[in-house]
């Protein structure tokens, strides 16, 4: 172990006491930071997910580069005869090799935390992402490491070790993918999708630590470094005798052995699940769900083998999913997965359920191919079925089973009711996608003014996805009684009228008819429009350059208080041409703030120009209340009315905004849940995924983060290697003599 450490220490200080070192640095530093700020600041987000998408090519060239003199070098210069003549062994030294590049490699890595560092002054950032993120890349790093000294021990020349590193690590990345797994059989394309780089870390990258990817990594290292100690003994047993012989089986037989373990590691359980709200972890709520259930579900998942290798993420985690779900169960849940591909009855009985065939768009060898397959579940209980015919994702895909299996138990469905305007004439605004979702927990029933036979009170909840023009005294009094009753209504509307045409696009003030049912409460919604200069989407709109994108303060993205159990488990939302909200009314304790703008928010009233090239005031910048939370019985006040959920805007749950915006569902039916006060399904919601908005409170502190590292880090690694090269030269340069005697 001490040879072992000495041959590390030795290594890495050559590596920073020579210049190459540095510029290795200094040019990995530099693309990997102007990519991630290009793109990061493109579409407004903080996360690290950039710069992770990018790392896998990164690495094909910098690790080669750092590794390919690692062992060509001393062969070359013929002093790896040398060492190995001193008291440590060939594997000693081979780690010893190994760790110190492994070393250069992480602190690489570790230069790059400036990013994250200078992206929480404009963020609340996802930490357990970040820590995943970072020990998946240290992994893949490792595993690169591992192949490059396997490279530098096959040549004296370290550009061939460098060009043979680079083809290896390639097909490392690429194999798994479509273009080389389209023409293999289901099963050997399945196997080749588990030895593909992109697909472990991409899983690590999600923010879940998973024993199977720790297994693959640590496999990939262990085979390369075999054959690096293979070719070093060759060195030693040249003769092909019958040692070198023993020797080769032997590593044949371990990297065989290793194979089989990265392959059946797929099957081992362990995972640490590291997201806000843990993602990829079952629920109390669901597991309390489960355990009491008095007969016995079965859940069918039809699933094809041959599924595309991004399919193939999505159905480790269905799998996973399904697994809980059974463990949690003890016994209730039966999970069944059949292959429709298998026999033509399996496929049949998929099309009996509602589960089609999809197709798929692969990208070949020479050609786009389509394929199709299947990855549709069916949950059974009794004598009720329900069917997803192709799951497309997995965050929502709890809440969605367990509100099925609640559903199916349950058969006091409750009621809510569904106000909706359509807007403009010529672009009707429609709601289908809340209505759908909704359905699959609610009895829902439109509800039109003037009110008719449909509207019962004993509705759990009133949901208002737009504004009407005026609502009549008769209706008003049906309305104000139901909410002093207990009833319980989401309010969402706007204070400004939008046009939207192609020569006069303004926003007027308008009046809220629906300020006379919640003014009650003492809550408004106001007749204004907010901007924000930080936290928004970006559009894009044609100029005289073409298509341009940029920022529009319009289209806010407000940031989340997670102040209530509706909002614990979400980072903001999106909405369009959003109004605020007054609570000066209110009664205090009653009020819980839901989302607010930036800082950098201001509001306009009267009429207001929406384009999106336009100057924006900057003076009066705060943040803005744009949806709150009203439980009047929070308070000590004997007021009984229902709970209210208010925003001050509608378009946000509109299907043409909505579904790029999954998190503007997730939140009304958050409402939902807590305004019939069946609170059981919230914990379960799908959560946002989404990473927070990159809001900094202002241009100065964004242009400092962005080219304090675009500049300033690669400047500080220059510097470093300034002094200790010039130190070390003054070193080299000093005549020594024997104490008190001459020089």
């Amino acid at each position: 172990m001490r040879a072992m450490l000495t041959v590390s220490r030795r290594d890495l200080r050559a590596l920073f006491d020579h210049p190459t070192g540095y510029i290795l640095l200094v040019v990995f530093l530099a693309i990997n930071n102007f990519l991630f700020f290009r793109t990061t600041y493109l579409i407004g987000v903080a996360s690290m997910r950039p710069m992770m998408d990018l790392l896998p090519w990164l690495f094909l060239f910098f690790v080669p580069a750092v590794t390919m003199r690692s062992l060509a070098e001393e062969k070359k210069a013929g002093t790896i005869e040398i060492v190995l003549a001193q008291p440590i062994s060939e594997l000693e030294y081979l780690l010893g090799k190994f760790l110190a590049q492994v070393a250069f490699v992480w602190a690489a890595l570790l230069l790059t935390l400036i990013i994250p560092a200078g992206l929480s002054l404009g963020a609340d950032l996802q930490m357990g992402i970040i820590l995943a993120q970072y020990f998946g890349a240290a992994l893949m790093g490792a595993g690169f490491v591992a192949v490059g000294v396997w490279t530098s021990s096959l040549t004296e020349n370290q550009i061939t070790a460098f060009i043979i590193g680079v083809s290896i690590m390639f097909l490392l990345v690429l194999v798994g993918l479509d273009p080389l797994v389209v023409g293999l059989p289901p099963s050997l394309g399945a196997i080749a999708a588990r030895l593909g780089v992109l697909s472990h870390f991409a899983n690590i990258g999600r923010g879940v630590i998973d024993l199977r990817d720790i297994i693959y990594f640590v496999t990939m290292g262990a085979a390369f470094l075999s054959l690096a100690y293979l070719s070093l003994m060759r060195r030693k047993l040249a003769g092909g005798g019958s040692t070198l012989q023993r020797l080769k089986l032997g590593t044949g037989l371990t990297i065989a052995i290793l194979i089989v373990v990265n392959l059946f590691g797929g099957r081992i359980g362990g995972r640490l699940d590291l997201t806000p709200g843990k993602f990829y972890t079952l629920s109390d709520a669901t597991r309390s769900l489960v355990e009491g259930l008095d007969d016995i579900a079965t859940l069918r998942l039809f699933a094809t083998q041959d599924l595309p290798s991004e399919i193939q993420l999505l159905k480790r985690d269905v799998d996973d999913l399904l697994r809980d779900y059974r463990s949690a169960s003890n016994g209730k849940i039966r999970v069944l997965e059949l292959d429709p591909d298998e026999s033509e009855e399996i496929a049949q009985e998929a099309q009996g359920y509602g589960v089609p065939p999809v197709q798929f768009n692969v990208v070949g060898e020479s050609e786009l191919q389509v394929k199709s397959g299947y990855l549709g579940l069916v949950v059974q209980y009794a004598e009720g079925t329900e069917v997803i015919p192709f799951i497309r994702r997995a965050d929502d895909l709890e809440y969605r089973v367990s509100s099925f299996i609640r559903g199916l138990t349950n058969t006091d469905i409750p009621t809510v009711g569904l106000f909706t305007t359509p807007g403009d004439p010529q672009q009707p605004t429609t709601f289908n996608n809340l209505q759908s979702i909704l359905g699959e927990t609610y009895q829902v029933t439109s509800v039109n003014l003037p009110l008719d036979s449909t509207f019962s009170p004993d509705m759990k909840a009133l949901i208002f996805a737009g504004d009407p023009d005026s609502i009549g005294a008769a209706d008003l009094v049906v309305l104000s009684d139901y909410l002093a009753n207990g009833g319980s209504a989401f309010v969402a509307a706007r204070g400004m009228s939008v046009s939207l045409q192609q020569q006069q696009q303004l926003a007027f003030a308008d009046n809220v008819a629906l300020n006379a049912l919640i003014e009650p409460y003492g809550i408004s919604i106001n007749s204004d429009l907010v901007y924000d200069l930080a936290s928004n989407e970006r559009v894009s709109f044609n100029s005289r350059f073409g298509r341009v994108a940029m920022a529009y303060p319009f289209w806010v993205r407000p940031i989340s208080t997670k102040a209530s159990v509706l909002n614990q488990e979400l980072e903001g939302l999106f909405t369009p041409w959003v109004s605020t909200i007054d609570t000066s009314g209110a009664v205090a304790g009653t009020v819980t703030p839901l989302f607010l703008s930036s800082p950098a928010g201001g509001v306009e009233a009267g009429t207001s120009f929406l384009s999106p090239n336009r100057e924006f005031p900057r003076d009066s910048l705060v943040a803005q209340l744009v949806a709150v939370q009203v439980n009047p019985l929070a308070s000590d006040s004997s007021d009984a009315r229902g709970r209210l959920i208010v925003t001050g805007n509608s378009d946000f749950i509109a299907d043409s905004y909505s579904a790029n915006a999954p998190e503007n569902i997730g939140f009304v039916l958050n409402a939902v849940d807590w305004l019939a006060q069946d609170e059981g399904l919230i914990a379960i919601r799908a959560v946002n995924r989404r990473p927070p908005q990159l809001a900094f409170t202002s241009d100065t502190k964004r242009d400092l983060v962005k080219y304090a590292n675009l500049g300033g880090v690669p400047i500080l690694v220059v510097a470093a290697a300034m002094l200790r090269l010039v130190r070390r030269r003054r070193l080299m340069s000093m005549e020594y003599s024997r104490e008190g005697g001459a020089s």
